[in-house]
């Protein structure tokens, strides 16, 4: 689902001094998230691409009922899964980051592992931050429109939410 030359461009980004978090070091607004979890109510969620951890670690503060568990590839700590399924599939800002020729298998192996419920949000406009090859972080730059039909082909399930707000962040809401 990832070359070994990318994981080794974002472990380098992970590992930047200058970036103690990496990836995914702060907690954001998740917009309707919160909404949708507490309808949804699963036992069990994977943070999808959960970098460090530091989302993760504040998911499972706030919903000590649920069991959260990350996964990461570039994430010693992350790398592996245990469980292949959840009730809930989390991905915040991740779809965007892969390498577009991986893209099919990243959103068939997110759909085997969430049995009820995906939560995905994709940024839809270029990254702040370059890769140390130069690239920008966002490998994939595609409109609401392009990602709604990519999910259909992939995703066992219906939309039942979606939105892009005002910074370009796409957020989209499926039950199984």
């Amino acid at each position: 689902m990832y070359s070994n030359e990318y994981i080794t461009q974002l472990q380098s980004l992970h590992n930047d001094e200058g970036r103690p978090q990496g990836f995914g070091g702060k907690v954001k607004d998740l917009g309707k998230f919160y909404h949708f979890i507490n309808d949804w109510n699963p036992k069990s969620l994977l943070d999808y691409g959960c970098g460090k951890g530091v989302i993760l670690a504040h998911l499972i503060e706030k919903y000590p009922n649920i069991k959260c568990t990350g996964y990461d590839p570039a994430v010693p700590m992350f790398s592996k899964i245990k469980k292949q399924n959840f009730d809930c599939v989390f991905s915040n800002d991740v779809l965007e980051h892969v390498e577009p020729n991986m893209i099919d298998l990243v959103l068939n192996d997110i759909n085997l592992k969430a049995l009820n419920y995906i939560w995905l949000r994709i940024d839809t406009i270029p990254a702040r931050k370059e890769l140390p090859d130069g690239r920008n972080a966002h490998l994939i730059l595609q409109s609401p429109k392009w990602w709604t039909a990519k999910l259909s082909k992939f995703i066992d399930g219906n939309i039942i939410y979606s939105n892009l707000n005002k910074k370009g962040k796409f957020d989209i809401a499926i039950k199984k």
